[in-house]
């Protein structure tokens, strides 16, 4: 029961970096038809599509190279995303 659990935990973590560029590709695409005024939903699939693509090279080669739970590590951990960082700044200001 615990392997399905972690199973499940790194196949979620594999997703969420594979559809951060599809998302941004599909923002893209809109942003197309937006300029075009022309909703054209070919253009919307193909940028989707090649951001889909992007992110399943990137998710595999992070979980090939340094791994899906260490890249989320790092994401999380920085100092200048937690926060850490700026406190200390504000107390030497002050």
């Amino acid at each position: 029961m615990l392997k399905f659990v972690a199973g499940f935990v790194h196949v979620l973590l594999w997703l969420k970096v594979a559809v951060s560029p599809m998302l941004i590709g599909a923002f893209v695409g809109a942003l197309t038809c937006v300029v075009r005024d022309e909703v054209s939903l070919p253009i919307i699939a193909i940028c989707t599509g090649l951001g889909l693509i992007v992110g399943i090279v990137w998710a595999e080669k992070t979980r090939r190279t340094i791994g899906l739970s260490s890249f989320h590590g790092r994401l999380i951990g920085h100092p200048e995303i937690d926060g850490a960082s700026g406190m200390s700044d504000r107390k030497n200001s002050e």
